[in-house]
């Protein structure tokens, strides 16, 4: 009985390890997909999961006068992710739809205003579940 207890608190803690692998591996891909010399992390890389088919929203505050990158990337089980992001009207205003798992979005000063509101949709995914990354990127001067 305490063995396998010990066995389930094992197994667990190797479940959670693995987690916290697969989250940095993907944050690290968001990461990679800008340029340090030219861009900033705004905020933080929101990293979650979902099948395929799966529709996932995320909301970020924009100062207007300023240009953005919104990168996305998914795990190695993933095949295709597209991004489209709209303004606080609803109107869109970039898309990425094409056939890969690195999508990414730029919004030009005035574009949404003060409010960019992302969908993520999970076009390709051979595994149950798999896990993305998306960030809100600042272009600086």
């Amino acid at each position: 009985m305490l063995a396998a207890a010990a066995a389930a608190v094992l197994l667990a803690g190797a479940a959670s390890a693995q987690e916290q692998t697969i989250n940095d591996y993907v944050r690290q891909l968001v990461m990679d997909s800008s340029d340090p010399a030219q861009e900033v992390l705004v905020g933080d890389i929101v990293i979650a999961e979902m099948g395929e088919f799966g529709v996932y929203e995320v909301e970020f505050r924009l100062d207007p006068d300023k240009q953005y990158y919104v990168y996305a990337a998914c795990d190695d089980d993933c095949g295709d992710i597209d991004l489209v992001g709209y303004d606080a009207d609803g109107d869109e205003v970039d898309s990425d739809a094409e056939d890969d798992p690195n999508p990414l979005l730029l919004v030009m000063p005035g574009d949404a205003g003060d409010s960019l509101r992302v969908e993520l949709d999970m076009e390709l995914c051979s595994a149950d579940v798999c896990v993305f990354g998306i960030g809100l990127y600042e272009v600086v001067d």
